[in-house]
């Protein structure tokens, strides 16, 4: 039986927002209704290509369509205001990661969707990709593993974000994804960061966040590097995985290599024996997706009572409470700061 189409509108048309214009105009669950921006030149521009959005210069006008969805892609620190106008009006919203400036504004926006009957997603686009899936899948299967330690390494030249710091604007990602294989919080989180520009604003940064019981990962950010990294390792017990996200051919490789101890005296470190493991690599086939695609398709289900979504609200929250930790560590020199 089909399904009446969702209506949408994307609210923000500067740099993310016209992807997430174009991929609910290509979808079979969304019809994109309505464009919003405060600049008239810039709505024109992107409205030319969607002649059946309705365009609007304020928000105001946005929701005179009453959109069963709307799609916030501006800076964070205008995302609870235009968020709760939104849900008050009688709207879902999707709204950019991250999904607010502090816990504080986050627990406002979940409760009053939760009063509202209405929902909120946060656009956490990697969670939609097939090679985070593969992930996901490896370790839930057991074929990991205990993980021991998970490394990570976002850095890049640029760009400089004029509203939030690298650890703002890259660690969301790793973040969102260390959620969603682990389903748990760091007990702890220490941060480390410097800045070499004029505003003072941190451009390198390092996060070293505690599961307890061993497992730990670390987070290297950087606007300065001189050549663009997107890689996470998984070490495991049994297999590691390393996750490359520019490598187009073995975006997961899986090493069945490793390290196992033989303690035969307690009392002297010279008697631990170490032997080494090193079997094959293997490379699963990845095949490519939409991640955006993949998203909205399930935003839709979820909107239409069937399923839960992954990177709902309540995702995008823990996100900013290790941010928001992160921060505090910052200030205070790396302390380690709870959870």
């Amino acid at each position: 039986m089909n399904e009446e189409l969702l209506q949408a509108a994307v609210l923000g048309l500067g740099y993310w927002g016209p992807n997430l214009a174009r991929n609910f105009s290509a979808s079979i669950d969304f019809r994109l209704s309505g464009l919003c921006d405060a600049d008239p030149a810039r709505l024109k521009s992107v409205a030319a290509f969607y002649p059946s959005a309705v365009p609007a210069e304020t928000l105001d006008g946005l929701l005179a369509g009453k959109p069963d969805l709307v799609a916030i892609a501006t800076p964070v620190a205008s995302h609870c205001a235009l968020a709760r106008q939104c849900l008050e009006a009688g709207s879902n919203v999707l709204v950019e990661k991250p999904f607010t400036a502090t816990v504080e504004e986050g627990e406002k926006l979940l409760a009053l969707a939760d009063t509202a009957g209405l929902k909120i997603f946060v656009d956490h686009t990697f969670l939609f990709t097939n090679a985070v899936e593969e992930i996901k899948r490896q370790f839930d299967a057991g074929n990991l593993g205990d993980l021991l330690y998970i490394d990570s390494v976002r850095i890049n030249l640029g760009l400089f974000q004029p509203d939030v710091d690298v650890i703002w604007d890259l660690a969301p990602h790793d973040l969102s994804i260390l959620h969603y294989i682990l389903g748990r919080a760091p007990r702890t989180v220490s941060a480390m960061g410097t800045s070499h520009n004029p505003s003072g604003t941190v451009d390198v940064a390092y996060l070293h966040l505690d599961y307890g019981d061993g497992m730990t990962a670390h987070l290297h950010l950087s606007w300065l590097s001189p050549v663009k990294v997107r890689r996470m390792i998984f070490a495991g017990s049994k297999q590691s995985l390393i996750f490359d996200d520019l490598d187009q051919d073995a975006k997961i490789k899986l090493y069945d290599q490793g390290v196992a101890f033989d303690v035969t005296d307690l009392e002297s470190r010279r008697q631990i024996l170490v032997s080494y493991r090193k079997g094959d690599m293997r490379a699963p086939a990845i095949k490519a997706n939409e991640a955006i695609a993949a998203e909205f398709s399930e935003i839709a289900a979820v909107l239409r009572g069937r399923g839960v979504s992954r990177a709902s609200g309540h995702h995008g929250l823990a996100s900013i409470r290790t941010l928001e930790a992160a921060i505090r560590s910052l200030r205070d020199s790396g302390r380690p700061v709870e959870l």
